[in-house]
């Protein structure tokens, strides 16, 4: 893959809660700083916490980088999508959503990652190595499902009744 095909990663699973219980959690900022372990924390800057528009300071840490972004909420529809993009709106590095949808056994739970055209570590690697792009790119997808599935995997532990 490269940076021209808008590397992604997606990932579906049934959490057994409510989606009223599951969109709680992945709303709330320091939830879901608490489960993986690249997003550490993240702080609300501008706008009400957790609705469209609201920005907040995330703190990320891969090894021993570490940086800050900051990202704004594009969708907070209570118990089926809560959405963010990361940097600027028109030329975001990211695009993160989950998705929910109530289910017979619970809540259908969609978490996905774009990179998008926006400046970015990523691009940063690969315009000094160029010929690894590829590698470099598949490295970097791997380890953003890795952390989406620690996410994912505390938000089960947190919903397990």
């Amino acid at each position: 893959m490269r940076m021209s095909d808008q590397p992604s990663v997606a990932i579906e699973t049934t959490i057994k809660a409510d989606a009223a219980r599951v969109y709680e959690l992945v709303s709330d900022l320091e939830v879901m700083s608490s489960f993986g372990t690249e997003f550490t924390r993240g702080e609300w800057r501008s706008g009400r916490p957790g609705t469209v528009g609201a920005t907040f300071l995330g703190h990320q840490r891969l090894g021993d980088l570490e940086w800050e972004t900051t990202s704004t909420i594009t969708a907070a529809d209570p118990s089926k999508r809560f959405a963010w993009r990361v940097g600027d709106q028109d030329d975001f590095t990211a695009d993160w959503q989950i998705n929910l949808r109530s289910v017979p056994k619970g809540t259908a739970l969609a978490y996905s990652f774009v990179h998008g055209p926006g400046p970015s570590g990523l691009r940063i690697r690969i315009d000094a190595a160029p010929e690894r792009e590829e590698a470099i790119i598949d490295a970097r997808l791997a380890t953003l499902q890795e952390n989406m599935v620690k996410t994912i995997e505390g938000i089960r532990r947190r919903t397990a009744v």
